[in-house]
């Protein structure tokens, strides 16, 4: 008898006088437009016969690498920010 009003006594203190609330937290896929999500073609390596149409081939090949790597760090600037709804 004695042990049960032990136990009693024991269980009665590790009681919690108001429930934890847990916040749920919903991930979200932020949305990356298909603008972002392509590059432009290579241009097409023309049959120089002038510096001058190598100097537009390289011009129009640096224009192509600029526009990627502006939507790649567009993309990656969208995908580091916490996206995080309560």
């Amino acid at each position: 008898m004695i042990r049960l009003i032990l136990m009693c006594c024991l269980v009665a203190g590790c009681t919690v006088g108001k429930p934890v609330t847990i916040t749920k937290i919903k991930l979200v896929q932020p949305a990356i437009p298909t603008a972002l999500l392509t590059c432009p073609g290579s241009p097409i390596v023309p049959a120089a016969t002038r510096q001058s149409q190598v100097a537009e081939y390289v011009a129009a090949l640096w224009r192509a690498h600029a526009i990627c790597y502006d939507h790649l760090a567009a993309v990656k600037q969208t995908l580091q920010v916490p996206l995080i709804t309560r």
